[in-house]
């Protein structure tokens, strides 16, 4: 009933355009008989629902039909009946007034599940019929009973009736294998104890020794293997569909014919793998139920997901793999970009170094020449002056070294090696930068002075890169104090400040617009009219390849100060850079100081 009466309403409450209302009564005659009984209950009836305007009497089984059409009539007069759940021969619908209709089971129910039974256990040698000792369940039993002689099976029949449940249980465990069960209906047993069967009828499909059949839906899952099974939620949807045609009539239209409910074959995929029954036999559209999924059935979702998870990495790290070769090439061609742009600054630093390069020169070269002709006079002096020749080609020896360092010095920055990763100390970096320009500065007639650390500020990286940052930017400073109408200076200066090292170039020049400041690092940006632009582009990449910084702000005591800003070698670093063990963090030898190499 509460599958039936839940189909029910939802589906007159889909079906009606105006709201519905639902009263369920419970007769009970099943368990309270007597006909004494019937009018009492009418009289409740006609007084709890008296002015009600019922439109429709819904009676669910034989009993409940017949109370309805015979002591119903005086308090519902022509109210429609629309029976449910009824069976041949409990009910002669030759006899029922014109005021009901509904939808019941013919006498032959029974006979599809037989047919269903002998096609699963086609080797069957016996057929048992379960009932109860009730009138209902002796009607259910009288009607498997008909569907038996109308199949015309000649197997032996046994009807297993009369029974306490206790006593049915052992019987059902001593039946044949190849037994074919049919239940008809066991509400009552031989004492007058009255059962609800889906409540017991899972203890008989445990008990018994060969396959139980059915003709109710609710029964297949509790163990019964299935039949032409009548579906009680199904019923109530067609039969709610039946009481809507019968509210939407026309005036004096006739109500509608009475239905027969149809077959419907459902089988429990759990019972015929327990009976070995082939599910080839069944039926045609016989609905299996409980089937259990096979293992790709039951983790399909989980295959599928886990094979896209699988193939959304599997192209993330084809994409990555070649993004990352794509970005070492790219790594790679803007390095050497960069490392030509150097060289290019280079090229273009001692072409603008070129009459301090010839100044440098020229000293030790005329000093040779005066020492040469020196010594050859003496050698015609006799006697001879040993000491002071050994003096003069002592001379002569020092002054080429130093016209040697000098073409080196320039040979060196115009070299396009690799980039090397040394110790490398800070002063005598400015040290030499300073000595190249120390001409530059007297042809521009400026100062250029140092103001260097007292101990030495350690850094690993090229020299020579180091060397040509600290020449840009004093070389700019040089042209900016140019411009200055005072004291013309520039002050190179180093420091060790926690861990970094410092290098600053500062000039007494005009100072930085608050235009050119934010785009002073800009490639091919250049205040002065001849610049390429180049040059603080490429002290901010050797700064950046070093792991540093560069800034740039006016001083307050006027001019400008450039100041670069390393990380400092600290004595373990570089007792691993002198033994080669220095880690380098790309293809291109070029040396990364992470925090905790810098905290080292």
């Amino acid at each position: 009933m509460v599958e039936f009466a839940q189909r029910l309403r939802v589906t007159i409450r889909d079906e009606l355009a105006s709201p519905a209302e639902f009263y369920q009564e419970s007769l009970d005659l099943d368990r309270f008989r007597g006909s004494d009984r019937a009018s009492p209950l009418a009289g409740y009836f006609a007084s709890k629902y008296r002015g009600f305007g019922i439109d429709a009497v819904v009676p669910v089984g034989a009993r409940a039909l017949q109370f309805a059409v015979h002591e119903l009539r005086d308090v519902f007069p022509n109210v429609p009946i629309v029976f449910a759940l009824n069976a041949v021969p409990q009910l002669d619908t030759a006899a029922l007034p014109g005021n009901v209709t509904g939808r019941f089971a013919t006498a032959s129910r029974y006979t599809p599940t037989l047919a269903m039974a002998r096609a699963l256990q086609p080797d069957a040698e016996r057929i048992v019929v379960i009932s109860g000792s009730g009138p209902s369940d002796s009607i259910s039993a009288s009607a498997v009973l008909s569907a038996v002689a109308a199949f015309g099976d000649t197997l032996p029949l046994t009807v297993l009736d009369g029974l306490t449940l206790n006593a049915l249980l052992g019987k059902l465990h001593e039946l044949s294998r190849r037994s074919i069960v049919i239940f008809a209906n066991f509400r009552e047993d031989r004492h007058g104890q009255v059962y609800e069967p889906l409540d017991i009828v899972g203890s008989m499909a445990r008990a018994s020794a060969a396959p139980i059949y059915t003709n109710l839906r609710s029964y297949v899952g509790e163990g019964f293997v299935g039949g032409s099974a009548l579906s009680f939620d199904d019923e109530g949807a067609q039969t709610g569909r039946l009481i809507v045609r019968v509210l939407r009539r026309r005036p004096r239209e006739r109500m509608p014919p009475v239905e027969v409910i149809g077959k419907s074959f459902v089988a429990d995929w759990r019972q015929l793998q327990r009976w070995g029954l082939s599910e080839q036999r069944l039926p045609p559209g016989t609905e299996v139920v409980f089937r259990e999924p096979t293992w790709w059935a039951r983790h399909r979702t989980v295959i599928l997901l886990a094979l896209g998870i699988m193939s959304a990495q599997a192209f993330l790290i084809g994409s990555l793999l070649l993004e990352r070769r794509r970005r070492k090439r790219a790594q790679f061609a803007a390095e050497e970009s960069r490392r030509q742009v150097a060289h290019v600054g280079r090229v273009a630093l001692i072409s603008e170094l070129g009459a301090t390069i010839s100044h440098e020169l020229r000293q030790p070269l005329t000093a040779i020449r005066v020492n040469a002709q020196a010594g050859a006079r003496l050698l015609a002096d006799t006697p001879l002056d040993l000491s002071e020749l050994r003096e003069i080609f002592g001379d002569i020896v020092a002054d080429d070294e130093r016209a040697v360092a000098v073409i080196e010095g320039a040979r060196k920055l115009l070299r396009k090696d690799e980039p090397a990763a040394v110790a490398v100390d800070l002063n005598q970096i400015c040290r030499d930068a300073v000595h190249l320009l120390h001409h530059e500065a007297e042809l521009r007639n400026a100062r250029l002075g140092l103001a260097l650390a007292p101990a030495p500020p350690m850094v690993v990286g090229d020299p020579v890169q180091l060397e040509q940052l600290v020449l840009n930017l004093a070389l700019n400073g040089l042209e900016a104090a140019s411009a200055s109408k005072n004291g013309r200076f520039v002050v190179v200066s180093t420091a060790s400040r926690g861990g970094r090292a410092e290098v600053a170039v500062h000039d007494s020049g005009p100072g930085i617009a608050a235009d050119v400041q934010p785009r002073l690092f800009e490639s091919f940006y250049s205040t002065k009219p001849e610049g390429l632009g180049l040059g603080l582009v490429i002290v901010r990449s050797i700064v950046e390849r070093h792991g540093g910084r560069v800034d740039a702000e006016n001083h307050s005591m006027g001019g400008a100060v450039f100041r670069v800003v390393l990380p400092a070698a600290i004595a373990p670093v570089l007792q691993d850079v002198q033994a080669g063990r220095y880690p380098f963090a790309n293809d291109l030898g070029l040396p990364t100081l992470t925090r905790d190499t810098e905290n080292r």
